[in-house]
């Protein structure tokens, strides 16, 4: 779609109209095209977009489900049998986070407020989840039934953005990070029960963010750009100064094995990295080593991992038979309403 733009006034201009059918959709859930300053348009036909997909270690797909479109931040349950998701709502009015039962394949919506919803993470017991939501301004931590019973309950009043990360394997603590004007994204720690008064955990000069507890409670990975660019680091909760540093080429999205004894992230170029550790009085870590290439180079996009650390969760490009075409339009305005 199309609709003229007065620059003078700032504002549009009379009715929108069609432009192009049956454009595909990309990975991160827009459209495939592109209109440059002299009237040339291009764009990618066909389905396109991204469906859920099982990965085993080696990369190989085992299975991919659900309708296409721009499917982001999986989140497994605890029991590994469902996933939270989400999903750009109908006509570009936000998105929602669903819910899908792994085993009868049946899809729930979860989220129904005409805003934008991100970051779901799942309660240890999985009876929960927290997600991120901007209804009233600067994004916030919400938490509702996983049942999807009742409303969901704003957890904090501030005014930066929040997002959850993770949650202790015990329930009593909820690590997110907060964007702050001056320092960046600032890691936090919010208590499940009490008072619930968050605590800083790191904040610097440089953005700290996806932080992610070992499975017993102790240690904390994240992904910051001190360096120059994101890498993974752990540090010991509560934080005492020590750090080390865990990716050599670039890392976002650390998540643990259930076990604590294998840390896994994404590179910038999207090659799922592996790498064991051990934990006692300090951190050790391993040497890294590629599992896989997903494809996924946007900073916002996740994965989510089983428990064993055998099958890996994306968002993948849908297989097609064959090359989709593309179309070159010229002078594509000369049909325009007047």
């Amino acid at each position: 779609m199309a609709q003229r733009f007065d620059a003078g006034k700032g504002a549009l201009a009379g009715e929108s109209f069609a432009v192009a059918e049956k454009v595909g959709m990309g990975r991160t859930g827009r459209a495939e095209f592109s209109v440059s300053g002299n009237g040339m348009l291009v764009y990618g036909a066909g389905a396109g977009g991204t469906r859920l997909t099982w990965m085993d270690r080696g990369g190989k797909r085992l299975e991919t489900f659900g309708d296409l479109g721009a499917p982001f931040s999986p989140a497994l349950s605890p029991d590994g049998k469902q996933v939270a998701f989400r999903m750009a709502a109908a006509r570009g009015q936000g998105s929602d986070i669903w819910v899908r039962d792994l085993a009868r394949g049946i899809p729930t919506r979860f989220t129904f407020h005409p805003s934008f919803h991100y970051a779901p993470v799942w309660s240890p017991d999985g009876s929960r989840i927290v997600f991120s939501s901007n209804p009233e301004g600067p994004y916030a931590l919400y938490l509702k039934s996983a049942s999807g019973a009742g409303q969901e309950e704003r957890l904090l009043k501030a005014g930066n953005p929040q997002f959850a990360s993770d949650w202790t394997a015990k329930g009593d603590l909820l690590l997110y990070h907060e964007v702050d004007p001056k320092t960046k994204r600032d890691l936090w720690v919010l208590p499940m029960t009490g008072e619930r008064k968050p605590a800083v955990f790191l904040k610097t000069e440089f953005n700290e963010r996806q932080g992610a507890f070992s499975p017993d409670g102790k240690w904390i990975a994240y992904s910051s750009d001190e360096s120059g660019r994101y890498e993974i680091y752990v540090q010991p909760y509560p934080a005492t100064g020590a750090k080390w540093q865990v990716s050599r080429d670039g890392g976002r999205h650390p998540k643990w094995r259930r076990d604590g004894r294998e840390l896994y992230w994404l590179e910038e170029d999207g090659t799922l990295m592996a790498a064991e550790v051990s934990m006692g009085q300090t951190f050790q870590p391993g040497n890294a080593g590629a599992l896989f290439e997903t494809g996924i180079t946007n900073i916002s996009e996740l994965f989510a991992v089983t428990g064993d650390g055998k099958r890996f969760l994306l968002p993948m490009p849908a297989e097609t038979e064959g090359a989709r075409p593309v179309t070159v339009v010229q002078n594509w305005l000369a049909g325009a309403r007047r």
